[in-house]
């Protein structure tokens, strides 16, 4: 038996405030000849991603619509865990070293969970690659159910070796599913793909209201002068996410508006001695430079502190982004906080240049735009309201709801 997260009962009325009456109707129509439909959605962890989040929004909406809907995290020990960090490291386009004793670890750990899937379902959703190599393994009654591989990083740079021991497994399955169309690379000829993008959760805590009193106390809380502008960068303190770039960009803009504050919230802790020496050499250069203040989670910051950061932010940058598609953009863009990123994964398709935000490559591009946004007060007013529009309309968890639904009509 796999670990089953607690999750809240929802009730998909209360989003139609945020995309109206008709959508939802829409929804219950989808849904009604799904009803009964036994799908289980199979990930490796329960927190501190943005699959997590919407696996915890709409899981129970999928129940509310009549859908019997169950989410299970795999089994894994710490061994597991070590292999299972290493392959998503891989498949994203990081370096790894993988060895035989990785393979092996990573073969034991796919064979004890596929063990464990006894129960029957009509549809199996894998969310995570490292644990899609199951299929290939599971027996009677699983082997009946249609299965999916919804895959949630950019495999356009995937490690070719760590690759190649997945491909074979994944023809296995009945679909394969992206968030973006770019994200297959070199592997989309033999494995075709839908997609379908994330989404983000207006009444989850990344989104919930705050009133200005709270957001006031909790970036006092912090050490955050709340009468002075503050800029954020919400993402890992890592090479992928150019941390040391962000700061960089900070030192420019400062230059022309005195007073400015950074602040840079870790999504996810240090992992390894070389990110454990690029988080020191970031909070040295933070130190040197002053007003910068950085929260992880070893500073209790989660959900809420993204949200009232995001809230409290005159402009929000992305310095780079190489694992997936970026989604928390869209929470901070629904919140009407403009958005400076760079030009790629999943952020054009949030920031629209010169509309919701701007994309920008270099420091110099950075600085430029994020100076605008802090001194011409309208400008960014229009760009926040057009950005919550954006991810109103193409963004919300009813949007993936309605896609989800289509996708498994087609295979019911």
């Amino acid at each position: 038996m796999y670990g089953t997260p607690a999750l809240a009962p929802r009730s998909l009325k209360d989003y139609a405030p945020f995309v109206g009456g008709d959508k939802v109707d829409e929804l219950i129509d989808l849904a009604r000849p799904l009803k009964g439909l036994r799908v289980l959605n199979l990930s490796v962890t329960a927190f501190g991603t943005g699959l997590a989040e919407l696996l915890r929004a709409s899981v129970p909406l999928f129940s509310d619509l009549g859908l019997d809907f169950r989410w299970q995290i795999v089994r894994a020990d710490e061994e597991a865990t070590q292999v299972n960090k290493l392959m998503y490291r891989a498949l994203a386009g990081g370096r790894a070293e993988w060895t035989p004793q990785s393979t092996e670890a990573w073969r034991g750990f796919t064979m004890m969970n596929a063990g464990l899937l006894s129960e029957e379902y009509d549809i199996v959703v894998v969310h995570d690659l490292q644990p899609a190599a199951i299929r290939s393994y599971v027996e009677s009654p699983a082997t009946r159910a249609r299965w999916v591989l919804h895959c949630h990083i950019d495999l356009s740079a995937a490690q070719p070796d760590v690759w190649g021991l997945l491909e074979e497994h994944l023809r296995q399955y009945d679909r394969w599913v992206l968030e973006d169309e770019l994200f297959a690379g070199d592997v989309s000829a033999s494995l075709p793909a839908s997609v379908i993008a994330p989404a983000v959760d207006p009444l989850g805590p990344r989104n919930m209201e705050l009133s200005p009193e709270a957001v006031a106390d909790i970036l006092q809380r912090y050490g955050v002068d709340v009468g002075r502008p503050l800029i954020s960068q919400v993402a890992p303190i890592s090479e992928d996410s150019d941390a040391l770039g962000a700061l960089e960009v900070y030192r420019l803009v400062r230059e022309r508006v005195p007073g400015l504050q950074m602040l840079m919230l870790a999504t996810s802790p240090p992992d390894g001695a070389e990110s454990y020496a690029y988080f020191e050499r970031v909070a040295g250069k933070a130190a040197e430079l002053g007003d910068v203040h950085i929260l992880s989670n070893l500073d209790d910051a989660g959900n809420v502190e993204v949200n009232v950061v995001q809230r409290a932010s005159r402009a929000m940058m992305q310095r780079a982004l190489q694992r997936g598609f970026g989604i928390w953009l869209s929470d901070a863009l629904w919140k009407e906080t403009p958005v400076v990123g760079a030009p790629m994964g999943g952020i054009p398709k949030q920031v629209v240049h010169g509309r919701t935000g701007f994309l920008a490559s270099t420091d110099e591009e950075f600085a430029e735009h994020i100076l605008a946004l802090l001194t011409d007060r309208e400008k960014a007013r229009e760009l926040g309201a057009a950005g919550r529009r954006h991810v109103a309309e193409n963004f919300l968890v009813c949007r993936f709801l309605a896609d989800y639904l289509r996708l498994l009509a087609e295979m019911n």
